[in-house]
């Protein structure tokens, strides 16, 4: 798991137009869901919007607090990075709190678990402890200052400097001169902003599969009080004691942390990864586990019927399968299973009794099928090193034991039954395929409607049905997780069963129309997909909790889980693709705060069978000018909360409210702006930070999660909002917003990088709008899990030439899925850049060619939301109604 974003805590202000007590995203992980059995949105008036309920800070927040005497001085070097622009003065640098004001706030959710369960105000520190506040420098380190520590008989009056907080300062990139919207000719930056690095993650926490060195002892240090491990952000007082971040309390450490795993020797404590890192990870001890790690256990249930094997997906499955057998996650006691399915159930006893081959046995009458039914008492599941031949056998057979299947039905919640019963035991992981609505009880869905094309418009998205929901609960008691992989030509409610996944912690993968051989580009994703899923890393029986100060609690997750506390969410099977958010409210005041602490704890068994803890921490400061905070707010993590919370509201009230409330999100930050950036009637001033914000609110209301009109299909709208709740925020933003490039400007003079041994010419980015699009070009647009090549009908004979290898534009077919590469400069330069894009993401690209006349062309058209559509307002109506909104 990666760490991503996290919006500067005194900028949580309420949002309008969602629940009161709604506020802006602290997301920990690349990056957990509001469920029914956790706090939710509530709303009756759809056309009521309540105004913040907190008002916005002052543009100074005094601190009457006198420090108390002492002697211990922090030690400084020169700082490197800043924090913001020269032209301002920087935020409060660390220091330990001094007692909270006595205004009590009453808390607006119900109180957390025991460990934040604290004083509503920090503890004081001892006085004769407390290091000295001191004046910041104008400038951060790119690394954490480590204190050589000494022993205190020598040095008695020395103290180390804690860490400063990680800041991703986008905005560093721009000047920050206010910006008028209004009168900018494009906000969209010529290319893409890459996200800082932390320099407490090491180059290992980066990588897609997140392989960070695990920390082997026999004490793990955790605070006393609020259970916290320690992190670069504690205090050190002396070689024997140290300072919590999160609820300040002063703990004694044990003397083994003084030993230097890597040099083998003992003194400075600050050498140890724990103190050096954001994100570290532990061999977990006994105390952290309730029973003994279970080996990894794979069960595929595969649809079989008539439809399926029609779309031709079971040959593409079994051979990708097959060739990544041998790459599993897992060791010698990894099992695996297979369960197939039509309007009967298939079972496969691959035991070592059959001699390398398999055996099937079926079971038709369903509806009468007992609970604990299962036809053999072992060899369903499988140690697959030792029956890997009978295992190989089974997936060059199946495609053609079904080859003349013309079962049309889908007995899919009996298939999930059956599943349930055999991982029960250990755990696991259940893998579904599935091409078509199921029809058979138990779990039967009915089609309620044509999928767009006229009618009434499809805008309900919550479950049919509640069978899906009440499975997945009975995974998740199990630690049992479910992914499904829909790949469907027709209305399959995935809004139902998506439910299968949301609350055991799966994941959900979608593929529209997929056929073998009419849709070449979703196959490819599908294999894509598959690829990964199979090879990457794994963890099971995981449990996460977010930890924060005790004037903050959390109260809402999001993503795939099932939360069982206000802080606890149950994880059946984690791994480095899923992404969580939670949202944080300010229960105390933060006045006498000058940086705030969260810490994200996932405990999981690895697919080695070993206990793990995997630790991460960020730490941020607490600004008391609303100026500063919006000079430094990350506006993708607030777009991507906003895209969640929007989610919920569409789910649980109705889609025009989601909407509207996505309106007042950027009214309501645009009018605080202008309240501190101009007095003029008729301007819309931001900082640099805030630039994108109306564009991408903007976006979101014309996605296919949230727009209105017949064309959009209930199963498409279904996995766009599953994508707002699961997805990374850094691939969320292409969902929404995609990177549109005109290539056949690539010889041009454009940014170009070092990619190993490649050169990578970079074109620039232009607005989603027609009046960037030139008959005479070609566009690569990047919308994430699809790259659209756009090719104008007059292009160049020279560019088709060389990009394609035709004539004329004439001779190029109206939709391809594939570049041929060429030994010429336009083509490697193309080339290099497709490969560029879709380099390390965590997810299958399909790449669709489409001519200007193609009848695919809306395909492209459709993302192009800068302008006016049917039944939305383009980039500058929608900001001149922001400005209408404001003056009123």
């Amino acid at each position: 798991m990666r760490i991503q974003k996290i919006v500067q805590p005194n900028a949580l202000q309420y949002l309008r137009g969602f629940r009161e007590a709604d506020t802006w995203r602290a997301q920990v992980f690349p990056p957990i869901s509001s469920q029914q059995n956790g706090p939710q949105h509530n709303s009756t008036n759809s056309n009521s919007f309540l105004p913040p309920r907190m008002p916005y800070p002052p543009p100074s927040a005094p601190n009457s607090f006198t420090p108390p005497p002492i002697t211990n001085n922090y030690q400084y070097q020169p700082m490197q990075s800043p924090l913001s622009s020269p032209m301002q003065p920087p935020l409060s640098s660390p220091m330990q709190p001094p007692l909270s004001s006595s205004l009590q706030h009453r808390p607006l959710y119900p109180p957390p678990t025991a460990y934040n369960s604290l004083p509503s105000s920090p503890p004081p520190p001892p006085t004769s402890l407390a290091p000295q506040p001191y004046n910041p420098p104008t400038v951060f380190p790119q690394h954490p200052t480590q204190p050589l520590i000494t022993s205190s008989a020598q040095r008695p009056s020395y103290l180390p400097t804690p860490p400063m907080p990680v800041i991703e300062n986008k905005a560093s990139v721009y000047n920050n001169e206010m910006i008028d919207l209004l009168k900018a000719t494009s906000v969209v930056s010529s290319y893409v902003e890459e996200a800082p690095t932390s320099s407490l993650l090491s180059e290992d926490n980066q990588q897609m599969n997140c392989s960070s060195d695990v920390i082997q002892g026999t004490k793990i240090v955790r605070c006393d009080s609020c259970k916290s491990y320690i992190n670069p952000f504690v205090t050190f007082l002396d070689n024997t004691r140290w300072r919590c971040s999160i609820c300040f309390r002063v703990n004694n450490l044990p003397q083994e942390f003084l030993f230097d795993p890597v040099t083998k020797t003992y003194g400075d404590p600050a050498r140890r990864p724990e103190v050096r890192f954001g994100t570290v990870e532990y061999t977990a001890t006994a105390d952290y586990m309730a029973r003994p790690p279970q080996p990894a256990m794979y069960l595929f249930l595969l649809d079989v019927s008539h439809n399926a094997v029609q779309t031709g997906y079971l040959q593409s499955f079994c051979d990708i399968l097959y060739e990544n057998l041998g790459v599993l996650p897992g060791d010698a006691r990894t099992q695996i299973g297979f369960l197939t399915f039509d309007s009967r159930l298939h079972f496969y006893d691959l035991s070592e009794r059959q001699n390398g081959t398999f055996r099937m046995m079926i079971a038709p009458d369903l509806e009468n099928i007992e609970n604990d039914f299962l036809p053999l008492p072992d060899g369903l599941m499988v140690t697959l090193s030792e029956n890997r031949s009978a295992v190989e056998t089974f997936l060059n057979e199946l495609p053609k034991t079904f080859k003349e299947n013309y079962e049309t039905d889908s007995a899919l919640g009996a298939a999930l039954q059956i599943a349930l019963k055999l991982l029960s035991p250990t755990g696991g992981r259940v893998t579904v395929v599935q091409t078509r609505i199921p029809n058979i009880n138990p779990g039967s869905l009915q089609a309620q409607q044509t999928q767009g094309g006229g009618g009434k418009e499809p805008t309900n998205v919550s479950p049919t049905s509640d069978y899906y929901k009440k499975v997945s609960l009975d995974y998740a008691s199990q630690q049992i997780a479910c992914d499904l992989f829909l790949l469907n030509s027709h209305y399959a409610d995935l809004a139902t069963l998506s439910c299968i996944s949301k609350y055991s912690g799966g994941e959900i993968k979608y593929y529209p129309g997929y056929h073998s051989v009419q849709s070449p580009n979703e196959v490819e994703r599908f294999e894509n997909d598959l690829r990964r899923y199979l090879q990457r890393k794994i963890g099971f029986e995981a449990v996460m909790r977010l930890r924060c100060p005790p004037a903050l609690s959390i109260h809402t997750f999001h993503g795939n889980g099932f939360v069982r506390s206000v802080d606890l969410l149950v994880l059946p099977n984690i791994n480095p693709d899923a992404a969580f958010g939670m949202q944080v409210s300010i229960e105390d005041s933060l006045t006498n705060y000058t940086t705030v602490t969260f810490q994200a704890a996932l405990l999981y068994t690895s697919s080695k069978s070993e206990r793990r803890i995997r630790v991460h921490t960020l730490s941020l400061p607490v600004g008391s000018i609303l100026s500063e905070i919006f000079t430094n707010v990350d506006q993708e993590a607030v777009v991507s909360l906003v895209s969640k919370m929007a989610t919920d509201r569409s789910l649980q009230s109705s889609l025009q409210e989601a909407r509207e409330a996505m309106c007042n999100v950027a009214v309501d930050v645009l009018k605080a702006c202008a309240t501190h950036a101009s007095n003029r009637a008729f301007t819309l001033f931001v900082p640099p930070s805030l630039r994108l914000l109306p564009l991408y609110m903007l976006s979101m209301i014309k996605s296919v999660g949230f727009r209105t009109g017949s064309g959009s299909r209930l199963d498409d709208r279904a996995y766009f909002l599953s994508l707002c709740k699961t997805m990374p925020t850094q691939y969320l933003r292409q969902i929404f917003y995609p990177d549109l490039y005109p290539i056949h400007t690539i010889e041009d003079k454009n940014h170009v990088i070092q990619d190993g041994e490649d050169e990578v010419h970079i074109p620039q980015r232009v607005h989603l709008s027609f009046q960037h699009i030139d008959s005479h070009g070609a566009y690569i647009m990047d919308a994430c899990e699809y790259i659209y090549i756009y090719i104008g009908k007059a292009i160049s004979d020279h560019f088709v030439q060389n990009v394609f290898n035709v004539q004329t534009f004439s001779s190029l077919l109206s939709d391809s899925y594939s570049l041929p590469e060429l030994d010429n400069s336009l083509s490697v330069k193309i080339q290099n850049f497709l490969s560029y894009l879709i380099q390390d993401r965590p997810h299958g690209v399909a790449i669709h060619i489409l001519r200007e006349d193609s009848p695919n062309r809306y395909l492209f058209t459709r993302h192009l939301v800068d302008d006016k559509s049917e039944s939305t307002m383009s980039y500058v109506e929608f900001l001149r109604y922001v400005r209408d909104q404001i003056v009123k």
